[in-house]
């Protein structure tokens, strides 16, 4: 006999089904845990003692994968519905192409706060600065060949942002400011501006830095992507 025990949930297991859901989901690891224990011929204790990381590795098994007997490799079951992707509300960064910088990479000073309500941010959350901090953010990289780069940066729009941070990129040989409106949403996709082409070099360090001075709400950065031109 095989029972779930101490078994550890948030409160989206424990909602408005109340522990259906938890039942459900240790149904399934108790009868993983049974294949194995039949398959080793262990009591279910050696399981856990001896075999946990094949456990571990069944538990990570799509929901529709099945297989006739113990033994048979595992193949989806033609007779369940196609398994939807999750509905994220965040850019996972492998799915932008080129070199990508996350917020959490950049080098902060100042009073940097995280945040994470603005949704469809890339990876993990953005920070966020208010005006008069003297904040600052460096975002930094190297391009793996000399040549033309697009450089771009993300943000999410909030009345509270600031419709004036300078954000200026340091290229091969000079520097330029544009300043961005981050009241409003940015016009390329995933939640970019493009910041212009300049020319990068192999060895050299690129910089894109974030300023506080003069704006007229927070700051808000959540990621820079440097895209090589043909």
């Amino acid at each position: 006999f095989m029972a779930g025990r101490n078994v550890s949930v948030t409160h989206k297991a424990l909602g408005t089904v109340r522990v259906m859901k938890t039942c459900g989901m240790m149904g399934v690891v108790v009868g993983k845990a049974a294949t194995l224990s039949a398959e080793h011929d262990c009591s279910p204790r050696d399981v856990y003692y001896q075999h946990l990381p094949e456990l571990i590795k069944l538990m990570q098994l799509p929901g529709h994968m099945r297989r006739e007997k113990i033994g048979d490799e595992f193949t989806e079951d033609p007779n369940l519905p196609k398994m939807e992707e999750p509905e994220l509300n965040y850019i996972p960064i492998n799915k932008l192409s080129g070199i990508v910088i996350d917020d959490d990479k950049a080098k902060m000073k100042g009073k940097w706060s995280p945040g994470a309500g603005l949704k469809n941010y890339i990876e993990n959350g953005y920070h966020y600065a208010s005006s008069g901090s003297g904040a600052t953010a460096t975002f930094e990289f190297e391009v793996p060949t000399d040549g033309d780069y697009e450089v771009r940066f993300a943000c999410q729009p909030h009345e509270n942002r600031s419709s004036k941070t300078p954000v200026t990129v340091h290229f091969a040989g000079g520097e330029k400011t544009v300043t961005l409106n981050q009241k409003v949403a940015p016009p390329l996709q995933y939640g970019f501006y493009t910041l212009g082409i300049h020319p990068f070099k192999k060895g050299e360090t690129g910089k894109v830095v974030v300023s506080t001075e003069g704006i007229d709400g927070n700051a808000h950065i959540d990621a820079v992507q440097v895209l090589k031109q043909k």
